[in-house]
């Protein structure tokens, strides 16, 4: 057990507590008349704010009374989240009796405060009292706690970069990856519970989606969670999953950039760069697998060459704001080899987005192709930027994409939920070189948009569709014939 801290000056010092100028522990006027005894005496909080640091352990918390002190007082006080609660902060108390006796006029209570390991925004308790005789309660009666959550960031290990107690020994920082399982609280996940009793045999199938290691991502959209919460709402989210499956990896990505593909970069330039400051504040400690701005690469042929140097900036800011997180690895969009640039030009891309500094990068995200086309290309891309690793994507693409018969006309492969496709491989240990994982991060069974009868809306989640990629699904790396580097230590 943690010692006790009770709050004397110098405790509240240690314990970094607001100083009067901030209003912690000041007293209204009204709050001084109540204590003075001039309404005959009363109970109340002696601070109106409290703050602990993340290794507070136990503090305490003190309810004094005024007036007459010789006969003994009831009160009742307990103590809950404010707002948000982050995995769990601290320990509830439940609504507690307490007794001032005879000749006593201050009680002491401790609140527990539990050590996440967090470094981000801060979070509140809130303490009350909700009753009291024979005197009555006088103000304050609510008193806020901060939760400074200020554990400091780790120190990143290049060796072991996501903390685990074995490091890498293959130069795959994935080798020894405990990966989040997202399960019933996604898409497939709430579909496979629905259906377990009236069609089993496609919640099976579901299940593979919902429960499998290495299978599926969390989304932020810029355009869906506020620049102002974004922080709290990412920490929040990890430290949910921490608390829910400890020591594990969870997979995120972002899709902010590409929002209408020739939206001018500039429009939005300034509020990216907050947003994405906010994620690298929510991210702080936690181990994140983050596959940052699907398609913002892909999605460059219709830029100006001044919106492209502008979406390079955007994308540079982003690796280096969040390249301070001590276990966050980030992959980069790569697009695909069948896409709108070659392996060259790819390259050349990131390096000026700063690729240097993250992981890597991705391929295939929104595409279909091939898994070994992906690998060549991925292989080119990772030569012509010093050796940079990647994941291929690949919840769609084990039967390839679907050529249309005029590619001239509609493109080299149908996008829009095209029949017939099939999950590939799944694994983070390839024997390809660079090939950090193949990988099904993009929701798989989301549906690409109305480009059929009966398709649902894009985004939005088909079990049909979902559950035909697992039918017809190959855990063989599949694609032409090419002569691909291999390696026994992804090197």
């Amino acid at each position: 057990m943690p010692p006790r801290l009770l709050l004397t000056a110098a405790a509240v010092a240690s314990l970094l507590l607001a100083p009067p100028a901030l209003g912690a522990g000041r007293r209204t006027a009204g709050a001084r008349r109540a204590h003075d005894g001039s309404a005959g005496g009363s109970v109340f909080f002696s601070r109106s704010v409290y703050r602990a640091g993340e290794d507070a352990g136990e503090f305490a918390v003190t309810v004094d009374r005024t007036g007459n002190l010789s006969t003994p007082e009831t009160f009742y006080y307990g103590v809950t989240n404010k707002g948000s609660e982050t995995g769990v902060n601290f320990t509830k108390i439940p609504n507690t009796e307490g007794r001032f006796a005879s000749g006593q006029s201050t009680f002491t209570f401790y609140v527990k405060v539990e050590n996440q390991g967090i470094h981000g925004p801060m979070r509140h308790a809130l303490a009350y009292l909700y009753g009291a005789h024979p005197q009555p309660l006088g103000l304050p009666k609510q008193a806020t706690i901060d939760l400074l959550q200020n554990d400091p960031l780790a120190v990143r290990n290049p060796a072991n970069p996501l903390g685990y107690a074995r490091a890498p020994t293959d130069g795959n920082p994935l080798q020894f990856v405990k990966w989040y399982v997202f399960g019933a609280q996604t898409a497939p996940g709430l579909a496979a519970a629905q259906l377990a009793a009236s069609n089993p045999a496609w919640a099976a199938a579901l299940r593979e989606f919902a429960y499998t290691p290495g299978s599926w991502s969390y989304r932020f959209w810029m355009w869906n969670t506020k620049t102002a919460t974004l922080a709290a709402a990412v920490e929040k989210y990890l430290a949910d999953a921490e608390l829910a499956q400890p020591g594990t990896t969870v997979a995120l990505s972002t899709y902010s950039l590409v929002h209408g593909v020739c939206e001018n970069p500039s429009a939005i330039k300034s509020r990216y760069e907050r947003w994405i400051t906010q994620l690298a504040d929510g991210i702080g400690n936690f181990r994140v697998v983050l596959y940052l701005e699907v398609d913002s690469l892909m999605e460059t042929h219709c830029l100006t060459q001044a919106q492209l140097r502008v979406r390079l900036q955007e994308l540079a800011y982003a690796v280096r704001t969040l390249a301070r997180d001590p276990h966050l690895l980030i992959y980069m969009d790569a697009g695909a080899p069948d896409g709108w640039s070659s392996a060259r030009v790819m390259a050349s891309y990131l390096r000026r987005a700063d690729v240097a500094q993250a992981q890597g990068f991705f391929v295939n995200a929104t595409h279909y192709d091939w898994t070994t086309t992906d690998v060549k290309y991925g292989q080119q891309i990772a030569r012509l930027t010093g050796g940079k690793h990647f994941i291929v994507q690949t919840d769609d693409n084990g039967r390839g994409p679907l050529v249309p018969a005029d590619r001239a006309k509609n493109g080299n492969e149908v996008l829009c939920n095209p029949s017939g496709r099939g999950t590939g491989p799944l694994s983070w240990s390839t024997g390809y070189e660079y090939v950090d994982g193949f990988l099904w991060f993009n929701d798989p069974g989301n549906s690409d948009g109305t480009c059929g009868v009966g398709d649902p809306p894009i985004a939005k989640f088909w079990p049909a569709y979902a559950v035909g990629l697992v039918e017809r699904g190959t855990n063989r790396v599949t694609g032409p014939h090419y002569k691909l580097a291999k390696s026994a230590t992804n090197q």
